[in-house]
């Protein structure tokens, strides 16, 4: 398999930020670009290119946030909204791939709380809604594989000072969604929770030692 192709797509992205006040503020951003095909693209695709396909796949994406923040405290909430035209849907590697839509939406939360004593506390929780759109029946409207529906994080802090030595010991609690194998939606991956924790000691300005661990409770 072999092709030559010279393709060149134009993309921009636009963005709006307004401050009410010196702690909240809004903001908005559209943007629309191209993922232009690779190798793999142009192999899983060869049907859709012969039926006169172009293969480019065009990404719009629109974000709108909101944002506050004190001495102590700062949230940021944010809406955004993705289309991906085509998405390349592979049931069987080295096999055709079927062109289909993905919409997804979504929201995010991000917010820290922060103490004049070293400790602190973020939290980031995301939730999506995908969707596939398809020509096939088997797959139009289940949603996108491998995606799942909410993931949270939360993650406490607590800096101190040994003599010239600055510390901090972290942890972080993560609990994601199921969400599914394939886009036929059949094989569910069961959502997880780990929990990590860690320190670092920054001994001077040339020498840090971290040590971190990943799923302290050994939870499959």
């Amino acid at each position: 398999f072999a092709i030559s192709d010279d393709i060149s797509e134009f993309s921009w992205t636009a963005a709006l930020d307004y401050q009410f006040t010196d702690r909240m503020g809004a903001f908005a951003r559209i943007n629309k670009g191209h993922l232009l095909p690779q190798f793999d693209t142009y192999r899983d695709g060869r049907g859709a290119l012969a039926a006169g396909a172009d293969l480019i796949q065009d990404i719009e994406q629109y974000e709108l946030g909101f944002k506050w923040a004190t001495d102590y405290l700062s949230l940021y909430a944010t809406a955004f909204s993705t289309d991906i035209d085509p998405r390349f849907v592979n049931f069987q590697f080295g096999g055709s791939s079927i062109l289909t839509t993905q919409e997804s939406r979504g929201l995010e939360l991000d917010a820290t709380w922060r103490t004049d004593v070293g400790f602190s506390v973020s939290l980031n929780g995301t939730w999506l809604k995908s969707e596939i759109k398809s020509a096939d029946p088997t797959i139009d409207g289940n949603e996108t594989e491998r995606q799942p529906g909410w993931q949270l994080r939360v993650s406490p802090a607590y800096s101190f000072n040994v003599g010239p030595v600055a510390g901090t010991v972290y942890g972080t609690f993560a609990a994601v969604d199921d969400r599914w194998g394939e886009a036929t939606n059949v094989n569910r991956l069961d959502g997880y929770e780990k929990i990590d924790l860690g320190v670092i000691m920054r001994i001077n300005d040339a020498f840090t030692v971290q040590v971190s661990g990943d799923n302290i409770t050994d939870k499959k």
